[in-house]
Parts: C-alpha cells; structure tokens; sequence
C-alpha cells in the first residue's frame, strides 16, 4: 500500500487545522494618531534710530567741539513682507566728510516660533572704493539669541575714513542671516 498520499492528506489536515487555531486566536489592536506642527524662524526689524540727533558725532581722533551739525543720518523702513513686517532699512547719509561717525541701533525680533541666533552677516555691493572710504562693522550681543517674542540689540557703526573722495556716493547692502538656534555653530 503507497502511503504518500495518505500522508500528504494527514499533512495537508494538521496544516488546515493549525491555521484555523491561529484564526481562532483573540487578537486586539493599538493604533497612534500622530500629527507633527513645524515650527516657524521668522524675524524683523522692530525700532530703529541714529546716534546723529544734534550735532555730528565724530570717530575717535576728530574733533566737534563746536558742535557743528552738518551731516544727516536718515534710517526708515524700504522693504515690508506680507505681514507689513519690515525686513529692510535704508540708511542714507548726507553730506558727510572724514571723521564722521555714526551709529545705527536696531532691534531684531523674534516674531516666529522656533528661537534663533544670528548665523552670519555680510555685505553686498561693497567694492574696493568702499572699503577705502569707510569703516563699517556690526556690534551684536554677546549671546545672539532670541527667543521667539523677544529682541536683540545691535549696534551698525559707519566711519566716514580720511581717503572718502568728495561729491562722492558710496551705497552697500549689510545681510544678516538669522537661523534656528540649533544650526548656528557655537563660538569656539
């Protein structure tokens, strides 16, 4: 008597029946709703003025002791994004001469959601001639920081140097990049 085909069938029904025995097994189910909210890194500039309100400061080495007022420091909003947030000033300077010395103080918001620190600056449209003729630097909080709500102060200082040419227009652009506190290198 061939017994493979018995054996198959005995094979086949122990196979059936331990798969109806998984079947038959309570079960129950977890399931996790999940939803993820980013955040948003968004800044502008809040106030602003110049330290020109009576006569001109002078850099370190120049004299006004007549309190001479004769150059001009006008800063006002030039660019608004779609929050009527401004985002970029124009300074201008008229009739400025060497030992000119003028400070912008500005204040970033934080009007996002994540904190942010200040990742760079740098400047645009700043050529040779430029360089010669001034000397611009930016004076940023020890800790640039800023939680989302809060402000930072800086400080943009303008010397007008001894090599400026007269009837002369200089014209450069100062970018600073803002980005999540968690990007930004810390100082080494």
């Amino acid at each position: 008597m061939n017994t493979k085909p018995v054996m198959g069938i005995l094979a086949a029904l122990v196979l059936f029946a331990s798969v109806g025995a998984a079947m038959a097994l309570w079960s129950d189910s977890l399931k996790i709703n999940t939803t993820i909210e980013t955040g948003e890194v968004r800044v502008d500039f809040d106030s602003w003025n110049c330290s020109d309100v009576n006569a001109d400061p002078q850099a370190q080495g120049y004299d006004n002791s007549e309190n001479k007022d004769v150059a001009q420091c006008i800063v006002e909003p030039e660019i608004y994004d779609e929050t009527g947030s401004v985002i970029k000033l124009n300074v201008t300077l008229n009739n400025t001469y060497p030992g000119y010395h003028v400070i912008i103080y500005f204040n970033v918001t934080n009007t996002g959601t994540i904190p942010v620190k200040l990742l760079s600056m740098s400047y645009s449209n700043f050529t040779e001639e430029d360089d010669a003729a001034l000397n611009v630097w930016l004076v940023a909080p020890n800790d640039t920081q800023i939680h989302a709500g809060e402000e930072g102060e800086y400080e943009l200082h303008i010397v007008v140097l001894q090599e400026a040419e007269m009837n002369m227009t200089y014209f450069f652009d100062v970018m600073l990049v803002f980005a999540q506190w968690n990007e930004v290198p810390l100082p080494s």
